[in-house]
């Protein structure tokens, strides 16, 4: 026994760089043991050389034990703090935060998700009316299973009205009709216009002419129905680019307009134009309030009028042929006859029959006939200038004032009725009562000459009274939402209404079913830049472009929006100040303190005011940061997540009874993160307010920073020192920024220059929202932390799974389907979004091994490994793109991240 013992002790120590854990343990109870035994047999110690008994319950073996025990203690602990002085290799929370406290960084406490709510309001009792509401609008949600009920609260004022609740793009534009216009759509309750129907385009009193060379009249061809209701008389117009019309005489807004003069038709008249308008000129310009804005809506709303002489259809509802012949009565000498014998032609007559009134009459043929004026005389002979015809029945329709149109094979002429009256006529062997129309001996051609009733044909002429005007329908606008569409770019939208109040800087919410995916509804989040009123309709202008492409008829536009964050106002007081103590603290009753994004180097602040003798006190990172007579704070957060609010030691409490008092927010982390719609309970109804939805799931919220978290973003505070210049410092800021879990930054080429692109996934890969508080308040802050000249663009990562099939070989001794799911667990474990990074490949080797690391598989065969959506391979690796220019012209592609997706996982047992 004694011939095996050797010095085990101390144990070499050696460590390479990169270690998750260091070994500096010099020894364990064995090797302790076996030493102390080994010298007692030490020539160098020869006091010890009388000690040789080496059998169990010896007093000296017993104590050599003990010690063994104690060394075997102190070494493992003195392993354990030194893992615990590094900060890759600590394992304990509190020797984490020790470690970021040494150089100024405090882990992440939790942080409140945020949402843009949209508000329904209820119409009041005024037209006018608009509803203002401060911040601190509470909604709840409504949990679902195994949740628990959040509470949100809005974080800015909120004005609103009833109108706003669901705008509508403008889904229609009036149809203008033109002398070459083919087709026309009418409104549904256009009745009796069926194929064969005349129709006159009429400007005013005046048919137009079909086109240069033809007349008048036009048939209708052919009539559909359309699905919207219309009745389609004609194919409609392309409505992707309508022709100008006028609605509306837009107001131009001069210098020299008196705000407070009355808002009426008259006093407009002199501001109207045929331009258009900005509500922002108009509120830079004037000094109309909310009320004033509203009464000129109302009054630009009563200057709608149809354009200057439009072309309109009429139907001609009366068509009539002639009795007898025409013929023109002109009194020019006596006659003493009663017979028409003694004429040259009865031509010259414009009612049928051989008997004559008593008179003077012509014996010429019709042309000479014209040149001859003739009398008005009670027996209702002509006036000077005017005929008499006669139709082949009566007509009362036919009133004075009103103009028809007469047409034989050749001719057309549009003619004005002066006098119409019902008579008994004879001739041709026939009677009649007939309309008796007084007529002018011409009418207006199609060519806009005169033309002489004297050169229509009796036998093929027909009159054709009574025009109807027929209601022409808007045509429907069917470009989507969100597109480029004529004059209109994608950051723009037109209303189907005037929406004064709209100012630049409201922000809207627009919902509607995706143009590329039927069915599918969406929602997106955009800020007025400008609010154009352009003939009537008001044309908003977003600060940033479309996100998607909606239906139009299927778009609505919520204006009473506000945005709230996770958490509910606590109002506490937290106890007496006294100036005998520096450093006093106070812990708040209640947890998790709601921390919000702000425009910070670690992106949030927390919702927190404290006053001292109902003075604010200011917040500050640390001490160090303020002067020994600055009236400031700082907050610190324990284990369980409670908040602790100290006091320095310069500027001191003021003693005082109950005269430290804090309002702060309780609420964060991912508990926040609902689903769309799950926020409609208003906790109390305000007045005016019907109800309350989130059209979006709330997103941006994080839980406390976590162990591993912390490890890595503790030292970034010190890696860029408030300043970006590297790429990796690009990163690293990123990285560091609240929501922000992972981020990658790479150098792109636009055709220019080399501007920098970062790419960012938030917590358990929740997408920023593009206009969120997050994105915008991370892009303001790497702005002014990095060079002023250059240009930096941030944007969501891209989520991309793969699938992987493989056969596993299992022991025997083990349990397959045990086997099974603990190398499913690896797997989705390995190749999850926490364990990846961004544009980081996936291997086959990389999947052999971690299945291969699970215990019982002896073996692995990897069968499939693809990208989802691009067919089943077995690819030796997949490649993550990085961020990269498009070749298109538009923003860099961002950055992916491959991660597996669960249900192409397919693991198959052999044994």
């Amino acid at each position: 026994m004694t011939r095996s013992l050797k010095i085990r002790t101390p144990q070499p120590v050696e460590n390479r760089p990169g270690l998750d854990e260091i070994r500096t343990r010099v020894g364990t109870h064995s090797q302790f043991y076996a030493s102390m035994l080994r010298r007692l047999a030490d020539a160098h110690r020869p006091g010890l050389s009388d000690l040789r008994t080496r059998t169990e319950g010896d007093y000296t073996l017993g104590l050599f034990d003990a010690w063994a025990g104690v060394c075997h203690t102190l070494a493992f602990y003195a392993e354990r703090d030194a893992n615990e002085a590094y900060l890759r290799t600590a394992t304990e929370r509190e020797s984490v935060r020790a470690h970021a406290d040494l150089i100024g960084y405090q882990l992440a406490p939790a942080k409140a998700a945020g949402v843009h709510l949209a508000f329904e309001a209820e119409p009041g009792d005024a037209p006018d009316e608009t509803l203002e509401y401060a911040p601190g609008l509470r909604v709840r949600s409504v949990p679902r299973d195994g949740e628990t009920p959040q509470i949100f609260e809005t974080v800015e004022p909120l004005t609103a009205r009833a109108e706003w609740n669901a705008l509508t793009p403008r889904l229609a534009y009036p149809q203008v009709l033109d002398a070459d216009s083919e087709t026309l759509s009418l409104t549904a309750d256009v009745a009796r216009v069926n194929a064969g129907d005349p129709i006159l385009l009429m400007r005013g009193n005046m048919p137009v002419a079909f086109g240069e060379g033809e007349g008048f009249l036009r048939r209708v061809s052919d009539r559909s129905a359309g699905l919207d209701g219309r009745r389609i008389v004609a194919l409609k117009a392309d409505p992707t680019n309508p022709p100008p019309y006028v609605y509306i005489a837009s107001l131009l807004v001069f210098p020299a307009w008196d705000a407070n003069q009355a808002l009426n038709s008259a006093n407009l008249g002199a501001a109207v134009s045929g331009g258009s308008w900005t509500a922002s000129a108009l509120s830079t310009t004037t000094a109309l309030n909310n009320i004033g804005l509203f009464t000129l809506n109302l009054a630009i709303s009563s200057l709608v009028f149809v354009p200057p002489d439009p072309i309109l259809p009429h139907a001609m509802r009366v068509q009539a042929g002639f009795f007898g012949n025409i013929a023109i009565t002109r009194r020019t000498s006596p006659v003493e006859s009663d017979t028409t014998a003694g004429l040259s032609g009865t031509g010259a007559v414009i009612f049928a029959g051989p008997s004559l009134s008593a008179g003077s009459y012509t014996t010429q043929q019709p042309s000479d006939i014209l040149s001859t004026a003739g009398d008005i005389d009670e027996e209702g002979t002509p006036s000077s200038g005017r005929g008499f015809i006669y139709l082949e029945r009566e007509f009362t329709e036919i009133t004075p004032g009103q103009t028809i149109l007469i047409r034989d094979a050749t001719h057309e002429a549009w003619v004005s009725v002066h006098a119409a009256e019902t008579q008994s006529v004879e001739g041709y062997s026939m009677s009649a009562k007939v309309t008796r129309l007084e007529v002018a001996l011409s009418g207006t051609g199609p060519d806009g000459a005169s033309v002489s009733l004297e050169t229509f044909q009796t036998r093929t002429a027909t009159v054709f009274a009574m025009p109807e005007a027929l209601t022409l329908s808007d045509l429907p606008i069917t470009a989507p939402v969100g597109a480029a569409d004529g004059a209109l770019t994608t950051f723009q939208v037109e209303l189907g209404t005037s929406e004064l109040l709209l100012l630049p800087g409201k922000t809207v919410i627009v919902t509607g079913e995706l143009e590329e995916l039927a069915g599918v509804v969406a929602s997106e989040v955009l800020e007025i830049a400008e609010n154009t009123l352009d003939k009537g309709h008001s044309i908003l202008t977003f600060t940033t472009p479309f996100a998607n492409r909606y239906v139009r008829a299927s778009v609505t536009i919520c204006a009473n929006v506000a945005f709230a964050t996770h958490g509910e106002t606590v109002q506490e007081t937290l106890g007496d100040g006294d100036a005998t103590r520096p450093f006093q603290a106070f812990t708040l009753s209640s947890k998790p303190l709601t921390y919000v994004s702000a425009r910070t180097a670690s992106g949030m602040l927390p919702a927190l005011e404290v006053r001292v003798d109902r003075v604010l006190w200011s917040l500050v990172d640390d001490f160090r940061d303020a002067g020994p007579e600055d009236p400031v704070y700082i907050v610190r957060h324990a284990e369980d997540g409670t908040a602790q609010i100290i006091f320095g030691g310069g500027q001191r409490l003021p003693t005082g009874q109950d005269n430290v008092e804090a309002v702060y927010r309780k609420g964060a982390g991912l508990a926040g993160h609902l689903e769309a719609h799950q926020l409609t309970l208003l906790a109390a109804k305000p007045a005016g307010l019907k109800g309350v939805t989130n059209p979006l799931p709330p997103g941006g919220g994080a839980d406390a920073e976590v162990l591993e978290d912390a490890r890595k973003n503790a030292p970034l505070k010190v890696l860029t020192l408030g300043r970006v210049v590297s790429l990796r410092d690009y990163e690293d800021f990123a990285r560091g920024f609240a929501s922000v879990a992972k981020a990658r930054a790479d150098w792109t080429f636009d055709g220019f220059d080399r501007p920098i692109y970062v790419t960012v996934a938030g917590q358990d890969g929740v997408e920023l929202a593009e206009n969120g508080d997050d994105m915008q308040n991370l892009k303001a802050a790497l702005a002014e932390a990095g060079e002023a000249d250059q240009r930096v663009y941030v944007q969501n990562y891209a989520p991309v799974e793969f699938g992987l099939e493989a056969r596993l070989y299992v022991d025997a001794a083990f349990v397959p389907d045990e086997v099974e799911a603990a190398a499913r667990a690896q797997a989705l474990d390995v190749f999850s979004f926490d364990s990846r990074g961004l544009g980081q490949p996936v291997t086959r080797a990389e999947a052999m091994a971690a299945l291969q690391a699970v215990p019982g598989v002896l073996g692995v065969d990897v069968d499939f490994l693809y990208r989802l959506g691009l067919g089943k391979t077995n690819e030796p690796h997949l490649v993550a793109a990085v961020a990269q220019p498009d070749l298109s012209g538009g923003l860099p592609i961002p950055a992916e991240l491959l991660t597996l997706g669960e249900a192409a996982l397919k693991l198959e047992i052999e044994q």
